[in-house]
């Protein structure tokens, strides 16, 4: 047997890398979006200083003191966001892992179907 065969196609090998990139990928996506749920604090204050700026106010009111006025409202608020940030990196964490899995899932089904046939041609 001087004829060497590959393991992988190139097809396979291509989607084994974009496999790889979706699965690595996956994390990243998760981390960012934990860490913009951690930060969610710091944009809405910082959003309600803009908002300050450009309506000119002179209420002279800052954001922990107007949070300490109705502090339901802006737990519920900050809340709501934390949560919609961390339900959206969880959602594009669970579709690219789904994504890695079924291009290796794709590749194992392709292998198997091709030792089965080399095995009824033996």
């Amino acid at each position: 047997m001087s004829e060497h065969k590959e393991l992988f196609t190139k097809n396979q090998d291509r989607l084994m890398s974009i496999a790889g990139w979706a699965n690595n990928l996956a994390w990243v996506v998760m981390i960012m979006y934990l860490i913009l749920a951690a930060l969610t604090i710091f944009i809405d204050q910082s959003n309600y200083q803009r908002m300050q700026a450009l309506a000119y106010s002179q209420i002279g009111v800052d954001y922990w003191e107007m949070a300490r006025l109705d502090p339901i409202y802006y737990v519920l608020d900050i809340g709501s966001d934390i949560l919609s940030r961390v339900l959206t990196g969880l959602i594009y964490y669970v579709v690219l892992r789904g994504i890695s899995l079924g291009l290796y899932m794709v590749i194992e089904t392709d292998m198997n179907y091709r030792e089965n046939s080399e095995k009824e041609g033996v």
